[in-house]
C-alpha cells in the first residue's frame, strides 16, 4: 500500500501541494483543518521548517488563499445548487462547512488524495454526516471519470476549483472546459472558477500587503510551487499574461477578453462575481493593522471568481469524441491495459487506450518491477488513444532512467498523440526524427 502511495505520488507530483492551503488554513485559525492535518499526523511547524508561525500567517500569501476560501464558499452558497463537486478537493475542511448546511459533498481528485483523506474523513463524521459525502478518483482530462462523479448527485451540480488550471497544459486545459460542460449539460449547475484571475487575486494582496516588492513575492510564489508540484505554473497559468512577473515596479496584465473569448470558444458563458464584499472578513484579518485591511480591500474591488453556464446556442465540433481525447484514427474507447517483458536488457511495452493519471501509475509500477539491468526501452502507443501530463511524466522517467537516451524508443505514434508531444516539448525527448 506504501509503495503504491509511492507511484501516485511520483505519477502526480502536484498531489503534495494538496496540503499547503490545508496547513494555511489551521494555521489561519480553522480548527477542523487543524484536526485533519492531526489525522494525518503532520505537525505543522516541522512542514515550515522551523520558521515562526506567526511570520508566516502575515505572508501575503496566506492572505491571498484565505481570501479565495472564503469568497468562494460564499459564492458556492449563494449558487442555490444542493451538490458541491469539489475539483480538485485537496484535503480541505469544506467538506464539513457544507454538509452541515445540508448540502451532498462529492470532493474529486487524484489517486495519492482521495486514498488518504477519505479515510480521514469517515472517521471524523457521523452516520447523517456520511450519507451526505462521497469521493471519486478523477482525471479532468477523462470524461467518463468526472461523469461517474458527478452522477453521484440526483440533480443539478455546483462545481467548484481551487488551484487546479495551471497545473494542466494547454490541451488538458481544453479537455477539462469541454468535459466540465458536458457535465452541466447533461446535469444542470454552474462551474466557479477562482483559477481564472489567480494571478490578479495574488498580486492585488501582495501589493496591497507588500507593495514595490510584490513582484518579487509573485516570481517566488511560482517558483516555489513549480518546484513542489514539478510544474511549470508560468508557462501552464490559466491566464493569458504579458509583462513580467519580477523585479520592482513591473507589471503583470492579463488579457481577460481573449481568456473569455477561449471559454466561450468551448460553449461557456461567463458571469464575474467580485471576490469584495463590505462585509468581507477573514481569520487573518486578525493578525493585521487596519491599514493593510485596507487596503488589502480596495485592492481586490476588481478581481472575480468567473462563473461558468452552458451556452445553450453551442454546437459541439464533430472531430470531439465522447472520450474528450483528442481525435485521431486509434480507437478512443479502448480499455487501458499495458503489457511489459524484460528480455536480455530490452523492456518492451505496450500500452493500450487512455494513459492519465489514474492509468499512468500502473505503467511506473510495471517499469519498477522489471528492476535493473534495462539497456534499451520500446514503448508502442499505436493502440494508445491519449496521454496526460501525468502519463508524459513516466514516459520520461522511463527515457532518463538509461544511461544511453539513444535506446529509447516510441513506436507507432498517432497523430493525435504527437500533438501532444510537440505541444508540451515532450518531442524532443521521446521522439526521433
Amino acid at each position: 500500500m506504501e509503495n503504491e502511495k509511492e507511484i501516485n505520488l511520483e505519477v502526480n507530483p502536484s498531489s503534495n501541494t494538496a496540503i499547503t492551503t490545508l496547513i494555511m488554513l489551521a494555521n489561519a485559525g480553522y480548527g477542523q483543518a487543524s484536526a485533519i492535518l492531526e489525522k494525518m499526523g503532520v505537525e505543522k511547524e516541522k512542514v515550515f521548517h522551523g520558521i515562526d508561525r506567526k511570520d508566516m500567517i502575515n505572508r501575503p500569501v496566506d492572505i491571498a488563499r484565505e481570501l479565495r476560501y472564503v469568497a468562494l464558499n460564499r459564492t458556492i452558497e449563494e449558487s442555490g445548487y444542493q451538490t458541491l463537486m469539489d475539483l480538485p478537493c485537496g484535503y480541505t475542511p469544506k467538506v464539513f462547512e457544507f454538509t452541515e448546511k445540508g448540502m451532498h459533498y462529492i470532493g474529486c481528485d487524484l489517486p495519492a488524495v482521495i486514498d488518504d483523506f477519505a479515510p480521514i474523513i469517515d472517521s471524523m463524521t457521523d452516520e447523517e454526516q456520511k450519507k451526505k459525502i462521497d469521493f471519486a478518483v478523477v482525471d479532468v482530462t477523462n470524461y467518463e471519470s468526472l461523469k461517474a462523479a458527478a452522477d453521484k448527485a440526483d440533480g443539478p451540480v455546483c462545481i467548484a476549483t481551487e488551484g487546479l488550471l495551471a497545473y494542466l497544459s494547454s490541451d488538458e486545459k481544453q479537455q477539462l472546459w469541454r468535459n466540465i460542460r458536458r457535465i452541466l449539460s447533461e446535469k444542470g449547475g454552474c462551474w466557479l472558477n477562482t483559477d481564472a484571475e489567480t494571478i490578479r487575486r495574488y498580486f492585488a494582496v501582495f501589493k496591497a500587503v507588500a507593495g514595490d516588492r510584490a513582484g518579487d513575492l509573485m516570481a517566488g510564489l511560482i517558483k516555489g510551487f513549480s518546484e513542489q508540484s514539478d510544474t511549470d505554473l508560468r508557462s501552464n497559468s490559466s491566464e493569458v499574461l504579458s509583462g513580467q512577473m519580477k523585479g520592482t515596479g513591473e507589471s503583470v496584465r492579463m488579457d481577460y477578453e481573449k481568456l473569455e473569448a477561449a471559454y466561450h470558444a468551448a460553449g461557456l458563458l461567463v458571469e464575474k462575481v467580485p471576490y469584495y464584499r463590505d462585509d468581507l472578513e477573514l481569520h487573518l484579518f486578525n493578525s493585521m493593522s487596519p491599514e493593510e485591511i485596507e487596503k488589502v480591500r480596495e485592492s481586490i474591488k476588481h478581481v472575480n471568481i468567473w462563473k461558468l453556464t452552458v451556452d445553450p446556442a453551442y454546437q459541439e465540433k464533430e472531430n470531439a469524441d465522447s472520450s474528450g481525447a483528442a481525435a485521431g484514427p486509434v480507437d478512443p474507447g479502448l480499455p487501458f491495459q499495458v503489457k511489459s517483458e524484460l528480455k536480455d536488457g530490452v523492456l518492451s511495452v505496450s500500452i493500450q487506450g487512455r494513459m492519465d493519471t489514474i492509468t499512468a501509475p500502473e505503467l511506473l509500477k510495471q517499469f519498477q518491477e522489471a528492476g535493473e539491468g534495462i539497456r534499451s526501452i520500446h514503448v508502442d502507443v499505436s493502440r494508445m488513444s491519449y496521454v496526460s501530463s501525468a502519463g508524459l511524466r513516466v514516459l520520461l522517467i522511463m527515457y532518463k532512467s538509461l544511461a544511453d537516451k539513444d535506446k529509447f524508443e516510441m513506436a507507432g505514434v498517432s497523430k493525435a498523440v504527437r500533438e501532444i508531444l510537440e505541444t508540451t516539448g515532450f518531442d524532443q525527448f521521446l521522439l526521433k526524427e
